[in-house]
């Protein structure tokens, strides 16, 4: 009887640990309510939707730079949508390129019903590179992200890709940078194994899927890294990983940083790291931005 009880608690156990489970991993991808986004008055801008039959629609603001020696995509964060990207919006507009700033799904005013974690979001990326080298032919385009939207322009390739890449805070993979975000020190690799074993039900591809490090080194185009020196999710080691993945890659440091916002963290550092770089990388001979 002792032994017939103790079998019914652990399945007991079992079966709640399994529903908490579950309910942390509907939290984890469930979108917020669709939004309604107003550009930023300094920024002018046209409203642009990208519809494609069996995707999501995908909500985006495009301004235009008469004369630009180049244009930029600028991709968001997770939770996150569009207008976190509008500061750096503004420092690129202003230094002569075109921008084009787009929600991915599940974010902001796009479509899609989950939160994804960078490897779904590849084919929103792909789209929206595809619309940008249609509606700025015969420029370079560049593409900035952050966090997601790295991780997203990294798995748009092959199918599309940049001409010069900056991407902040990126992941080396989805297992590492989630195993940092783990509530339990002890037995981190159990937790995150248990948590992510969902991942094929609910958005059809497994957490080994989701490797940057394994495809950053087939970009073949030029690579800055953006990194904070005390991001709590995203460790030396794996930032590490992602600039010896890509030969020839550039890596600045923001050494007080967490998981935050880069350019708001130190301006000048972020601006005179990218700028230059952008610059080298699409403007063409002869033509410097204005």
């Amino acid at each position: 009887m002792r032994f017939r009880a103790l079998l019914m608690t652990a399945g007991v156990g079992l079966c709640v640990a399994a529903c908490v489970d579950w309910a942390v991993g509907t939290t984890l991808i469930a979108r917020k309510p669709r939004e309604s986004l107003t550009a930023a008055s300094d920024l002018p801008v046209d409203r642009v939707e990208l519809e494609q039959a069996g995707a999501p629609e995908l909500a985006g603001w495009v301004a235009q730079r008469e004369g630009s020696c180049g244009a930029i995509v600028l991709l968001h964060g997770r939770g996150a949508n569009r207008l976190a990207m509008v500061q750096r919006a503004k420092l690129l507009f202003d230094a002569g390129y075109s921008v084009v700033l787009f929600d991915l799904s599940g974010h902001g005013e796009s479509g899609g019903t989950v939160q994804g974690f960078g490897y779904s979001e590849g084919k929103d990326a792909a789209r929206i590179l595809a619309y940008a080298r249609q509606r700025f032919t015969g420029q370079k385009l560049g593409a900035v992200g952050s966090s997601l939207g790295a991780a997203s322009l990294v798995f748009a390739a092959p199918e599309a890709r940049a001409d010069a890449y900056v991407l902040e805070q990126l992941y080396a993979s989805l297992r590492e940078t989630t195993a940092w975000r783990m509530p339990f020190h002890v037995a981190r690799r159990f937790q995150v194994d248990v948590l992510l074993a969902q991942m094929p039900l609910r958005l059809g591809f497994g957490a080994d899927d989701v490797r940057p490090v394994d495809r950053l080194g087939k970009l073949g185009k030029p690579l800055m890294l953006l990194a904070g020196g005390i991001d709590p999710f995203i460790d030396q080691g794996q930032v590490m990983a992602l600039q010896n993945a890509a030969r020839g890659s550039e890596l600045v440091w923001f050494d007080r940083a967490g998981h935050v916002d880069l350019l708001r963290h130190d301006e000048q550092r972020y601006s005179d790291a990218v700028l230059p770089f952008l610059s080298k990388n699409l403007c063409r001979p002869g033509v410097n931005p204005p």
